[in-house]
C-alpha cells in the first residue's frame, strides 16, 4: 500500500512539474529558467498544496 502512495505521489508530483514548465504559458529567457526551474520542482513535490490552495489563491 505505501508504494502504491509513493507512485501517485510522484506521478502528481511529475505532472504539476510538466505542467509549470511547459504549459503554463510561462515565457523564459536566457537567465530566469535558473529561477524558475527549481521553484517549478518545489512546487512539483508540494503538488496538493498547489493546486488546492495556492493556484485558486493567486489565480490560475
Amino acid at each position: 500500500m505505501q508504494w502504491l502512495l509513493f507512485a501517485v505521489w510522484q506521478i502528481g508530483s511529475i505532472a504539476t512539474f510538466v505542467y509549470l514548465t511547459f504549459f503554463d504559458g510561462y515565457i523564459y529567457n536566457a537567465w530566469n529558467w535558473l529561477i524558475v526551474i527549481p521553484i517549478n520542482i518545489f512546487l512539483g513535490e508540494i503538488w496538493p498544496i498547489y493546486w488546492l490552495v495556492l493556484r485558486p489563491l493567486f489565480g490560475g
